[in-house]
């Protein structure tokens, strides 16, 4: 694996989407650090049109729920050069006026992530979504490889990805190192440019997809159904067997108390600390 200089970037970014004739995506700007590409892609977006903001390095990332998204960094001095240029891909596009609501494209962000992921490991099946889309190991663990964060903020709506791609178990800080892991933990000898190109193509791709499709692809990668989780909504959680998903409509969950429907877009899973 070879990873390309920064300053290489956006040509390159730039020279896919017309390849690829991606349209939704009128700007590209990269960044050497942000704190969040979320907020960065806010400020810069324009009246019309979408802007892509990808940074080497987030100082305040962060996830669903206000939880803090960690890029990942080391603090032995052997690795400053690797921590200085951060080890994932974080990248925002920020459109104006979406015809896809946010629980759509929500569900396509995470597909997305999957196919970004998913095709530079050397063993098929090895990564699921976990509700709504978190892009994580099916087996084991099930650690986190991948993020989406979709925002509404009036017109605009922000699309957040974020991957682990370089990482190794201690870039991860703390017990996260249990709960995280990367592309390339998992094998992968992929730069962080392949896999972020192979995310805009995905997730053009998604949004041109019928949502029954989406909702479809969503359902067979889902690793939730079967187990036992905790579920939060209007503020009361709920504990039991999830016992089916339906990704633009309603969680069925086996309880104590009997079996409850809860609806999908305003049901959160209640992660293990």
């Amino acid at each position: 694996m070879t990873e390309p200089p920064l300053e290489s970037w956006q040509d390159a970014i730039e020279a896919f989407l017309r390849s690829r004739q991606i349209t939704l995506i009128q700007r590209v700007m990269v960044l050497r650090e942000t704190g969040s590409t979320q907020e960065a892609a806010r400020a810069a977006a324009q009246p019309s049109g979408g802007t892509l903001v990808v940074a080497d390095h987030q100082t305040a990332g962060r996830g669903r729920l206000g939880r803090v998204w960690i890029q990942g960094t080391s603090s032995d001095p052997r690795e400053s050069q690797k921590a200085s240029r951060g080890l994932g891909v974080a990248a925002t596009i920020a459109l104006v006026d979406s015809d896809l609501s946010p629980p759509r494209l929500s569900l396509a962000a995470g597909l997305a992530a999957h196919g970004a992921c998913a095709p530079s490991l050397p063993k098929a099946g090895t990564l699921g979504l976990r509700w709504p889309n978190d892009v994580v190991e099916r087996h084991g663990d099930q650690r986190k490889i991948a993020g989406v964060l979709v925002e509404n903020v009036g017109k605009l709506t922000l699309i957040g990805v974020g991957i682990n791609v370089l990482h190794e178990e201690d870039d991860f800080p703390g017990a996260l190192a249990k709960r995280a892991v990367s592309l390339r933990q998992l094998g992968s000898s992929e730069s962080r440019l392949e896999v972020l190109l192979r995310l805009l193509g995905e997730l053009h791709r998604a949004m041109q997809t019928p949502p029954e499709i989406v909702s479809a692809k969503w359902s067979a990668l889902d690793i939730l159904v079967g187990s036992r989780r905790t579920m939060i909504q209007a503020g009361r959680r709920y504990e039991g067997l999830v016992k089916s998903i339906q990704p633009t409509s309603h969680i069925e969950i086996e309880t104590k108390e009997g079996v409850v429907q809860l609806p999908s877009l305003t049901t959160a899973l209640v992660h293990d600390e």
